[in-house]
């Protein structure tokens, strides 16, 4: 039996959930496969699939409607980068072979990555070479403190972590919240799946990539930032917003988007004194903005937070599900880095992974005086709704932030309304 098909059979055996839980994973691999029908460095390089979240994200990537091909090809190359290995190639065979095993991954593209040499091993964290693949037990970090976390998830240090292959060569950041433990898709009770993600600690606040030995650590926020995006539009996508007419209820003016060929360019921003109202100031970590009228609630405390990285959420009316749209800011730990373009390449690589559609640049401006990268994405969900984000990446103090506005394609005044919001930001350091 191949092992691809060995995999399947251990979900059939013991469950899908055996898939979500690292050290027992490993354990079942030990004990279930045959002798000699895997190598070690092979069971070390499934074993990190799960430790390290790929195989969760590749399957949260495939629930929000990715292409299955350049699901399994993200989710290997983060895995790979995770390892501190150069074989992609393997780690795409791991993802492509988990994935089989779950019933995600037609077995074609399964067998057709098998790459020669996929029980390739990181290399060592003294640099000395990368050693024989039955010399070292695991490739993994050593496992962070557990005491925050669930029974039935991984360790914190969870894909897209762009952690170095030597658990000690950075000290590991608090996690920013514990997230809930792992949980089916269609774990929301309004909308089912697939907009409901797994709640694995995965995507929670991941510590920095060491760009070089001299330069400023970035952190991989962006997959923290859009999960949490994605669960929210899962909610308004699924109630289809149709009881609100585009065109009543708001009194921003209608505006035409830019077209997505037009080069990016940078924003005036407003000079007029911004007015508040403190009835109509929402109060986040680190910053304020009012809302465009009364008839907008701050929503924070009724939307499940399976990231841990939701700060505020804002909308119309009393409910996320009935609403026209909304403005959701998620912040996570910007490590040290002070320049907002070190990070909003990620940012974007991981709104294409997770959306399946193509960020465009809609140009540079300041958003309470601080500098932001903005894109707009424009993507049709498994339930026909023509979905319409524009988003901006900040960095103030010490954390970075996303801000974004979520709307049905064609609602131009909703994006005026976001916009008028934003000109009245104001950051508290």
């Amino acid at each position: 039996m191949e092992l691809h098909e060995s995999l399947a059979q251990l979900a059939r055996d013991h469950g899908e959930s055996l898939f979500t839980e690292a050290d027992a994973f490993r354990g079942a691999l030990d004990d279930y496969l045959d002798e000699g029908s895997a190598s070690t460095g092979t069971i070390n390089l499934l074993t990190d699939a799960v430790r390290l979240g790929a195989l969760q994200g590749m399957l949260a990537m495939l629930d929000t409607g990715a292409g299955v091909e350049d699901a399994v090809e993200t989710a290997g190359r983060r895995l790979a980068r995770d390892r501190g290995s150069a074989d992609v190639a393997g780690s795409q065979w791991a993802c492509a072979v988990l994935g089989f095993a779950l019933g995600k991954v037609p077995v074609s593209l399964a067998t057709r990555l098998r790459p020669d040499a996929f029980t390739a091993e990181p290399p060592s964290s003294t640099g000395t070479g990368t050693g024989s693949t039955s010399a070292r037990p695991s490739v993994s970090p050593p496992t962070a403190p557990t005491s925050a976390v669930g029974p039935t998830q991984s360790p914190p240090q969870q894909w897209p972590a762009a952690s170095a292959p030597a658990a000690s060569q950075y000290p590991q950041p608090p996690a920013s919240a514990p997230a809930p433990p792992s949980q089916s898709a269609g774990g929301y009770s309004a909308p089912a799946a697939p907009y409901a993600f797994t709640a694995s600690p995965g995507y929670g606040t991941p510590p920095p990539a060491k760009k070089s030995s001299n330069g400023p650590i970035i952190g991989a926020i962006a997959a923290v930032l859009v999960i949490g995006i994605l669960a929210i539009i899962g909610i308004i996508a699924l109630s289809g917003g149709d009881d609100d007419d585009p065109s009543a209820k708001d009194t921003g003016g209608e505006t035409t988007s830019p077209p997505t060929t037009t080069p990016p360019t940078t924003t005036t921003p407003p000079t007029t004194p911004i007015t508040t109202d403190s009835a109509l100031t929402l109060q986040g970590t680190g910053y304020t903005y009012q809302f465009p009228n009364d008839d907008w609630k701050d929503l924070t405390a009724d939307t499940p937070d399976t990231t841990g990285t939701i700060d505020t959420i804002a909308a119309p009316g009393g409910a996320i599900e009935t609403a026209r749209g909304n403005i959701l800011v998620e912040s996570s730990s910007a490590y040290g880095v002070t320049d907002v373009d070190e990070v909003v390449d990620d940012w974007k690589r991981v709104l294409t992974g997770s959306t399946g559609a193509t960020p465009s640049d809609i140009g540079s401006t300041t958003i309470g005086g601080k500098e932001a990268r903005g894109v707009e994405l424009k993507w049709t969900n498994a339930n026909d709704f023509k979905v319409h984000q524009v988003a901006y990446l900040v960095i103030s103090g010490d954390e970075q932030y996303s801000i974004t506005a979520s709307f049905r394609q064609g609602d131009s005044g909703f994006r005026q309304t976001f916009e008028d919001v934003l000109a009245t930001w104001v950051w508290e350091e």
